[in-house]
């Protein structure tokens, strides 16, 4: 048998990622807060309960492009009513829109869901923390 004498070498593949990595966060409405809205503005049927708009998993970030950045909301988990577009408020009057793609991990955010139509058409008025979905590793998706 023979041998050949062949030099040490090192071989270093270099990572390239085939996707892209997006911030993952999530938001759940603090439905007491919530609840305490409704009332003053007299509109407490439109009640807010922490199995629905209360669980972080119940709020669905779209991102249309693949940019990494979303470009609308929808609640997914209703109590019987499908899935509900949320338009977003820069604060608590819930009267001057807000942009989605600028939400953050850490931001209190205000936002809209409807169902209906006509005379029969409610409005709830959501409000919560965004958080991280990952704790400690915030680009994890």
């Amino acid at each position: 048998m023979k041998k050949i004498w062949e030099e040490p070498r090192v071989l270093v593949q270099e990572f390239t990622p085939n996707e892209y990595v997006a911030v993952c966060w999530g938001v759940s409405c603090s439905v007491d807060a919530a609840n305490t809205y409704e009332a003053s503005i007299h509109n407490s049927a439109q009640d807010h309960r922490t199995e629905y708009c209360g669980t972080t998993g119940h709020q669905w970030l779209t991102d249309r492009n693949n940019d990494g950045t979303p470009e609308s909301m929808s609640e997914i988990a209703t109590d019987g009513l499908g899935t509900l577009s949320c338009t977003i408020y820069t604060d608590g009057t819930y009267r001057q829109r807000g942009n989605i793609s600028e939400v953050e991990v850490g931001d209190y955010i205000y936002w809209t869901t409807s169902a209906g139509s006509g005379w029969d058409r409610r409005t709830w008025h959501h409000q919560g923390w965004v958080t991280a979905t990952t704790p400690g590793h915030p680009n994890r998706s």
